[in-house]
């Protein structure tokens, strides 16, 4: 009778465990990507292979474009809906992140990755005190500034209306201090800011402008790379411990191919997006190596204010020892 209960008891126990087994984890990932584009296309190749992987105890379910804005993803994110999501401005996250949009900062594919590669530990700590998992980065192309009227120099970026995305106060500041006009939008509010002349310029990768059709109404394109647009793919602490050991080391793998995928595909996505924008009116500036180095000379002497303020002092000093230190060994 005694060893009767006992199964019973160890059946009951294990019941939740079957079942739970049984039903698998779904995970919603949310984003502002538009559908069909190639991010959302990959992304949704990951949930196929996640489910393969797995066989079938990983459900992840891609929700493109659900959101209006990355400060409203964040938020659902801390609320637990959904509970993973993918950022193309992970300073909404934590301002560590910002190290990675310093204006002229970066000046490579590769030199990025070296920096990156090395500040990885320290970003994975900034989620980890937040209840977030690193899956793995994306990469959207290089930001350049699109214009509505040619633009050479940085007094000539002063007078236009520049969009800077919306809930970032002490960048909207910034901007004001250094002399120029900012408007601050929601992403998805872009297109319709252009049509009212609410903004005339905007800092893009070549192949959003393309996507949003947002250089229809900027014709003109600063041909001075400005800062790599890298993502991250995140997910809640809470729902990654109900994966598996096994299952993790699986879905981690196949975000990192995703990640590899991206970087390979994203020279030659710009040097197409840029061709296909050119033969449909848009005019790329291309200034002087002397109006180049103007630029970057600016732009270091008004991004100097970042280090503690936008970004935390010890990640500034160790993305630019990273940075100097890549460029010595070349």
């Amino acid at each position: 009778m005694r060893s009767r209960w006992l199964v019973v008891a160890v059946a009951l126990a294990l019941a939740p465990v079957v079942l739970f087994a049984q039903r698998g984890v779904r995970i919603q990932l949310g984003s502002i990507l538009p559908a069909n584009s190639v991010w959302d296309k990959v992304l949704k190749e990951m949930a196929t292979e996640w489910a393969r992987e797995t066989d079938g105890r990983v459900e992840l379910r891609v929700l493109a474009g659900n959101v209006k804005d990355e400060g409203s993803l964040a938020r659902r994110l801390k609320a637990g809906r959904p509970q993973a999501a993918v950022f193309g401005f992970p300073g909404d996250i934590d301002e560590a992140f910002n190290v990675l949009n310093i204006p002229f900062f970066l000046e490579s594919d590769e030199e990025t990755l070296h920096v990156v590669e090395k500040l990885t530990p320290r970003f994975e700590k900034a989620l980890a005190d937040q209840g977030l998992v690193l899956l793995n980065w994306g990469h959207a192309g290089w930001a350049h500034f699109f214009t509505a009227d040619r633009v050479e120099s940085l007094d000539d970026l002063r007078r236009t209306k520049l969009y800077t995305g919306a809930g970032d106060e002490k960048m909207l500041q910034w901007y004001k201090e250094s002399g120029f006009n900012p408007e601050p939008l929601a992403v998805t509010d872009v297109l319709l800011g252009l049509n009212t002349g609410l903004i005339n310029a905007h800092p893009s990768p070549p192949y959003a402008a393309l996507l949003f059709q947002w250089y229809e109404k900027t014709p003109f394109m600063l041909d001075i790379p400005l800062a790599p647009i890298l993502g991250i793919t995140v997910v809640t602490e809470g729902i990654w411990n109900q994966v598996s050991a096994g299952d993790r080391q699986a879905l981690l793998a196949s975000a990192k191919r995703v990640e590899q995928d991206l970087f390979r595909q994203v020279p030659a996505q710009e040097r197409e997006s840029i061709a296909q924008m050119k033969t449909r009116g848009l005019t790329v500036v291309e200034p002087s190596d002397a109006e180049r180095e103007a630029f970057r000379l600016a732009a270091d002497e008004l991004t100097r204010s970042w280090r503690g303020t936008m970004i935390p002092a010890d990640v500034y000093d160790m993305a630019l020892r990273e940075r100097d230190a890549f460029r010595a060994a070349r």
